[in-house]
């Protein structure tokens, strides 16, 4: 079997429908973008018709067979890329060996990082489900574990008032620099590297993830203390059919997590009867007993995996120092 992989373009539209939409079997989700195999298509269908910019369809061909699929956020101004989802088609009776599968993957990945390369970014990042028969394939082609993340849903119930929290506000553009410290404070390094979160960026929403029409955005708040930022809350409702919660805690106010998690679900409890979110990364314990605490239950665990493409030099220099630097 050989595959071919190439940029999704409007004239593969027919293809994409036939592959992914009329094909009556289910399709393997190995990187799912928005918890929908159907958020997907949309996002994908946007991307090669020009209304998602900063996304990115490649496509695995068979012959004339559209057999795989990935869409790559290059958002501008920043170093990542980032894979938002791998879906492989059924394969027919012409090909039932299950390592075809993986070979899809592998090679749609591999064209990503030299498109991600040649765009000057320095590494991509994925994540894939723990128990994934791609996670260790994947991993011998370049990838490596940042992170484990555990998601935990909450549905709706019963819950009090929250308590008063001293120094919690909304967000300001000011805050930028503040919350980027917070971040380097209490992310691991291995992480930070993954998510590249230059200055205010990892907290300003995307604009071109809403699908369809226009929902509201992220509420995000701060809590203020006497030494700087305590914590970070960021609280979005209808996150493709569910509410997500986001937070960072200084190590020196962890104790301010089960109020601040409180808070934010009871201002989700008041916006949209959906299931509730929360994903806690493995150094997040303190975070982990309060969800639990709170009656959320763990329904997946993934891996964050990375794969660094190159160094970025801003200034050029004499190749004697590169030489120098590299051996």
């Amino acid at each position: 079997m050989k595959i071919q992989v190439s940029k999704l373009r409007i004239w593969h539209l027919p293809s994409l429908l036939r592959a992914y939409v009329l094909y009556k079997g289910s399709c393997e989700d190995v990187v799912l973008f928005g918890r929908s195999s159907a958020s997907t298509f949309v996002v994908a269908a946007r991307s090669i018709c020009g209304f998602s910019p900063e996304s990115q369809v490649f496509a695995a061909w068979v012959g004339d067979d559209l057999i795989g699929l990935a869409l790559a956020e290059f958002a501008p101004h920043r170093r990542r890329a980032n894979v938002l989802g791998l879906i492989i088609a059924p394969f027919d009776h012409r090909s039932k060996n299950e390592m075809d599968g993986i070979a899809v993957g592998t090679s749609l990945l591999d064209y990503v990082a030299v498109d991600a390369a040649e765009r000057g970014y320095v590494s991509i990042f994925l994540r894939v489900p723990r128990m994934s028969r791609f996670l260790e394939p994947f991993v011998r082609s370049g990838f490596v574990s940042a992170v484990s993340e555990d998601e935990y849903v909450r549905r709706l119930g019963p819950i009090a008032n929250p308590e008063p929290i001293q120094g919690l506000r909304l967000i300001e553009k000011a805050d930028a620099w503040d919350l980027a410290q917070l971040y380097r404070t209490v992310t691991p390094p291995a992480l930070q590297f993954a998510e590249d979160a230059d200055g205010y960026g990892l907290f300003a929403p995307r604009a071109f993830l809403r699908i369809g029409l226009a929902r509201r955005g992220p509420d995000q708040y701060v809590v203020v203390g006497d030494s700087g930022l305590d914590g970070w809350l960021c609280v979005k409702p209808d996150d493709h059919g569910r509410n997500t919660i986001l937070m960072m805690i200084h190590p020196r106010h962890s104790s301010l997590t089960p109020r601040l998690l409180s808070f934010a679900i009871w201002i989700l409890r008041r916006c949209t009867p959906l299931p509730t979110r929360v994903v806690v990364h493995s150094h997040e314990d303190v975070l982990r007993r309060s969800v639990e605490a709170e009656g959320f239950e763990r329904t997946g665990t993934h891996e964050l995996l990375v794969k660094h493409l190159a160094v970025r030099i801003a200034e050029p220099m004499p190749a004697q120092m590169l030489d120098r630097a590299t051996s």
